[in-house]
């Protein structure tokens, strides 16, 4: 796949080769959501929602660390939003789980609603940033988190495909915008780790993920 197409199928996959690409990033953003995992204080009764979900892999692991949670979706790409009902129907069925397709700058949703909002490896494509963070803002209960995982410019500035539909980020930079949008920055954390590329050589990666609070 050339870089400008696997580019846009990172940003909204589409079609059967976007199934794939949702497939491959279950496996490359594992150690990022195993990060985020760890920074989140899961509460009984949170309601939580998840911006960007791809294929919905990771909504049973909200569970496994607490049962009693109601989970929400929103992805914009519709066919991932029917892979994701497919693959979490026992959850849907169960009420433990809706899935909305949506746009983040329009959320289906009223203020103040939710307890958590998580987005992993999605802050690259809210382009211009600012509507979306504001409605994410909107939908976050006072005091309430914003979960942002996220790999620092530096990382992956050098991978073709981030010269298309990325908007890359240092963490200095990303804690001015969230700061700027009327959140504050309560941790941040970051693990580095070498990773093999296609032809055998090695390159550095660096999971980032950023907790934010909004502000009352």
């Amino acid at each position: 796949m050339e870089p400008k197409e696997l580019s846009e199928q990172l940003k909204r996959p589409t079609g059967e080769a976007g199934l794939e690409v949702a497939k491959a990033l279950n496996e490359s953003n594992q150690g990022l959501y195993d990060l985020a995992f760890e920074m989140l204080d899961l509460k009984p009764n949170q309601n939580i929602l998840e911006i960007g979900f791809g294929n919905g892999r990771h909504f049973s692991q909200y569970l496994e660390i607490e049962a009693d949670l109601k989970l929400t979706g929103v992805d914009y790409s519709a066919y991932m939003c029917e892979e994701a009902k497919a693959r979490n129907a026992t959850l849907i069925d169960a009420g433990k789980l809706t899935i909305h397709c949506s746009e983040t700058s329009s959320l289906p949703f009223k203020e103040n609603e939710f307890d958590l909002i998580t987005a992993i490896n999605v802050i690259y494509f809210l382009d211009p940033p600012e509507p979306h963070l504001q409605e994410i803002r909107r939908v976050l209960k006072p005091g309430g988190s914003f979960l942002i995982g996220y790999r620092p410019r530096q990382s992956i500035e050098h991978l073709e495909f981030t010269r298309h539909n990325f908007l890359l980020y240092e963490t200095d930079e990303l804690i001015d915008l969230i700061i700027s949008t009327g959140f504050s920055v309560s941790a941040q954390q970051t693990n580095n780790y070498e990773k093999k590329a296609q032809g055998g050589t090695t390159f550095e990666v660096s999971d980032a993920v950023l907790t934010a609070h909004k502000k009352n």
